[in-house]
């Protein structure tokens, strides 16, 4: 009996090995998606913000209309993945709301440092979606390892 378990553990080994990469795999994939749709949503805020207060300091019109046009793209992308991943478009859109209300108030406090923090991570987000992609794929091997 023992020996029959033992060849059924061998024969089916790498099937079980497989399932596990795959399982692996997913675990990647979906921490990989959520991370650049936190990134999107945080980027469509971060430049919907900065254009509305360039404006409203009558900065040069190109500026704000790059980053308004950053912004459509970010939230374009954020949308985007969210159907992938079968978000709601209302609840999607609701954490939008919150979360550029949210921007709001923190550029009130202190638009210097929300503009630090997010400015290069979004400008590279936006013109180089992969690079990005490859933090958050690189960060989520060294959790699931």
């Amino acid at each position: 009996m023992r020996r029959i378990f033992l060849i059924i553990l061998f024969v089916n080994f790498p099937f079980i090995l497989y399932s596990d990469d795959d399982v692996k795999e997913a675990k990647i994939a979906k921490y990989v998606m959520e991370n650049i749709q936190k990134d999107y949503v945080n980027c469509y805020s971060f430049y919907k913000v900065a254009a509305e207060s360039f404006k409203a300091a009558n900065k040069e019109k190109s500026l704000v209309e790059n980053l308004e046009n950053s912004a459509d793209v970010a939230l374009k992308y954020y949308f985007d993945l969210g159907e992938i991943m079968g978000l709601n478009p209302e609840v999607m859109a609701q954490i939008t709301k919150d979360k550029v209300n949210n921007f709001v108030k923190l550029a009130k406090n202190d638009f210097k440092s929300l503009a630090e923090e997010h400015g290069l991570i979004c400008k590279n987000l936006v013109e180089n979606p992969e690079q990005r992609t490859n933090f958050w794929e690189k960060k989520a091997k060294e959790i699931n390892k």
